[in-house]
């Protein structure tokens, strides 16, 4: 069977309850998104469905797990909308309602659990989080619902209060990098620790920042963000160059640009901020902060917020984006 990095204490906090019969039918776990949770759950049923089938079949019930396609496990997530072929935005109170026959109709494999995994439940709108209530309020016997959340402040309170909340912190660096050498075959050491530095740890979103051009770019996006000449020929080559990227990898690039910001701003305000980081790229932004004051680095971040939204809408010009950005000076 696979096995997860990390989260020792969780996994053996929940199987020693399973065993005691005293699992909570409502758990919510939280922590930041591409950490793992959603693994980690079906590697932690995946477990308990071993201890539970006594059968030549057990090969097969893990197969179906792996497939998302287990008459005893149900995953909700956000659907495509059959119209815009595109994810829709919330997680829809209809899901919620199919659920309802899945949670009271008896399995159809003696003894095993059921298990209802939300991925994520902020994802939820108002009516789906209000009908979920409901089943978390009378959970039938044997069934579990596991609600993975990203930003827990954005449940419910009702939601919160019934549930056993457990947190899942990010990863210590040895984990991040064992996963990332593992998992995506990276090896490294430099990229590794700039990939940990900018993913506060999460090897989820590590991957999205994984991108040679991003990373070979950071120096000179570093030197461009703070530069007192927003016009310059290193400035104008540098945004053509970027304006040549598909959407996906140029948000990706918006987001290095406010990492890069929103650090910026923590060494104004006490210069030690970047201890934890363990990468060098990183640690030259205390070098780059003596050039730009904080009255800039608000009005960047501020034209990032305004616009970025824009810019992908309407399909605006990305060059002419970069350019405006840079300019923000004070």
């Amino acid at each position: 069977m696979d096995s997860i990095i990390g989260f020792d204490k969780e996994r053996e906090y929940l199987i020693n309850s399973y065993k005691k019969n005293n699992l909570n039918n409502s758990i919510i776990i939280s922590g930041q998104k591409g950490i793992g949770k959603n693994y980690f759950l079906k590697l932690f049923i995946k477990e308990i469905f071993t201890m539970s089938i006594q059968s030549n079949n057990l090969d097969h019930h893990l197969n179906l797990i792996d497939t998302n396609s287990h008459p005893n496990v149900k995953y909700l997530s956000r659907e495509i909308d059959e119209k815009t072929k595109k994810i829709k935005k919330y997680i829809t109170i209809d899901q919620i309602r199919n659920l309802k026959n899945f949670s009271y109709v008896s399995s159809s494999i003696e003894d095993l659990i059921k298990v209802v995994i939300i991925d994520s439940a902020d994802e939820m709108n108002l009516n789906a989080s209000n009908s979920i209530l409901k089943l978390l309020e009378e959970p039938k016997k044997n069934t579990f619902f596991f609600l993975i959340s990203h930003q827990l402040s954005s449940l419910l309170p009702t939601i919160r209060s019934r549930c056993l909340k457990i947190k899942f912190h990010n990863h210590t660096f040895d984990n991040f990098q064992l996963i990332l050498k593992d998992q995506f075959g990276k090896n490294n050491l430099e990229n590794i620790k700039f990939l940990y530095d900018i993913s506060n740890g999460s090897p989820g979103i590590a991957i999205q920042f994984d991108d040679k051009e991003i990373i070979d770019i950071f120096d000179d996006t570093v030197d461009s963000v703070a530069s007192k000449v927003p016009l310059s020929k290193k400035n104008i080559e540098l945004s053509s160059k970027i304006s040549e990227f598909e959407n996906e990898k140029f948000q990706t690039y918006i987001s290095v640009l406010k990492f890069i910001l929103l650090n910026l701003s923590k060494i104004k305000i006490d210069m030690n901020a970047l201890d934890q980081f363990v990468s060098n790229k990183i640690k030259k932004l205390i070098i780059r902060s003596e050039n730009i004051s904080q009255k800039t680095i608000i009005k960047k971040l501020e034209y990032l917020i305004k616009n970025e939204n824009d810019l992908f809408t309407y399909n605006l010009d990305k060059k002419f984006f970069l350019l405006n950005f840079f300019s923000e000076i004070e």
